[in-house]
């Protein structure tokens, strides 16, 4: 520790020996204080902190500089797309950016994560309480990273919670009419789509699916591989999200036709492909799948209160969307659905639908149970059957 020596404004200053930089030469915290006594107790404070085995190199470090580093360690451990995942996840912490990481305390955290539970600025609507989630622990791993290499103790993310007022992300299955839109309509994407809702694949596992994965003498399809659509390029990459997301799926005898009469390829061909014989991109299924939305909502939308006859999706004046808009996703929580509702058990469907665990199925679907939508009985129906009622009623 440096001598005690008064300033001429008046100030004590004290510098305690921290350690040496890159160079070796040593480096001090200086500590400053009115009285004697007030710049002796700070800095055996940061003699404390020194005890403790605190980087005190990086004291002045920022939150922006912190995240920063945070990145450029974790770029060659994660995927391009996971990457720039967490970096959306911690662009509502911006305003933090600026301010030394010994300055942060929970409410600064707090402020950003309640404040993004009523309005964000990005959607003009309230944050879903699983997007708030994945901002609080981004946020947190950047924080953990500063604790690792001993910058700070604690870490404040710990204590934020999640508003209860935040929305839950609405996830919804198709009704009947829908399922028959995806049966009786032909298009490009017809054939993920009725993949995805009669076998409840993953969007990445559907398209990454090749016909030999697929066994229609037994109704099974083998899942063992994704298609990393949001990669430049996309990449087929072995393995499934869980343990348990490599399995063999039963399919249903309308899934067992249908794929009959596209299976006209080599074992080694990828089922679903853009009109080019390409794999899919983020960009290439997004424009494939807002075209099947089009299609279904001039075919089946109801145009009534509208003067114009709307006979093509193609109309120069553009189409009023009337049909209510659904994603890839609703079309395998729709499999998992029926498969509640035909009577099957919670360890079937999990391994159906490749869940780590019972609970995850059972924490998603319990409204399902609530609602009295499954059997009291549990009377397993055949899928069938249930799907044959479907098909072939009248199509709105």
């Amino acid at each position: 520790m440096q001598k005690l020596t008064k300033r001429k404004d008046g100030r004590y200053r004290i510098g305690v020996y921290i350690g040496r930089d890159s160079n070796g030469k040593s480096k001090y915290k200086y500590v400053y204080g009115k009285t004697q006594k007030e710049v002796k107790e700070k800095a055996n404070k940061v003699k404390i902190r020194v005890g403790k085995g605190l980087d005190l190199l990086n004291d002045k470090m920022t939150f922006g500089e912190l995240t920063n580093q945070w990145i450029i360690y974790k770029t060659p451990l994660l995927r391009k797309q996971q990457l720039n995942d967490y970096k959306t996840a911690l662009k509502p912490f911006s305003p933090l950016n600026d301010r030394k990481l010994s300055t942060l305390i929970k409410n600064d955290f707090q402020a950003i994560i309640s404040e993004y539970a009523v309005y964000n600025p990005h959607t003009g609507k309230p944050t879903a309480k699983a997007t708030l989630n994945g901002y609080k622990m981004a946020a947190r791993q950047v924080i953990d990273y500063a604790i690792e290499n001993r910058v700070l103790e604690y870490n404040p993310l710990q204590y934020v919670v999640i508003p209860k007022t935040a929305p839950k992300q609405k996830r919804r299955e198709l009704s009947e009419v829908e399922q028959q839109w995806i049966i009786n309509t032909e298009h490009r994407a017809q054939l993920p789509a009725m993949i995805m809702m009669l076998a409840g694949l993953r969007l990445g596992e559907c398209l990454a699916l090749q016909w030999r994965d697929i066994d229609l003498k037994n109704s099974c399809i083998s899942v063992h591989q994704k298609l990393l659509y949001k990669e430049n390029p996309p990449a087929i990459v072995q393995g499934a999200k869980s343990e348990n997301g490599i399995r063999q799926v039963n399919i249903p005898k309308l899934l067992v036709e249908f794929l009959k009469a596209h299976s006209d390829h080599k074992p080694s061909d990828y089922v679903c492909l853009t009109a080019n014989g390409k794999l899919y991109t983020a960009e290439a299924w997004k424009r494939v799948w807002d075209s099947y939305l089009k299609t279904l909502n001039i075919k089946y939308g109801d145009f009534s209160k509208y003067e114009k006859k709307y006979k093509s999706k193609f109309d120069p004046d553009g189409v009023p969307f009337v049909i209510e808009r659904f994603t890839a996703h609703y079309l395998r929580h729709t499999h998992a659905t029926n498969l509640f509702r035909c009577g099957r058990d919670i360890l079937y469907i999990r391994d159906q639908l490749g869940h780590a665990d019972p609970e995850t199925t059972l924490k998603i679907y319990t409204h399902l149970v609530k609602n009295h939508q499954i059997s009291k009985t549990n009377k397993v129906i055949s899928i069938d059957k249930y799907l044959e009622k479907i098909s072939t009623q009248k199509a709105n």
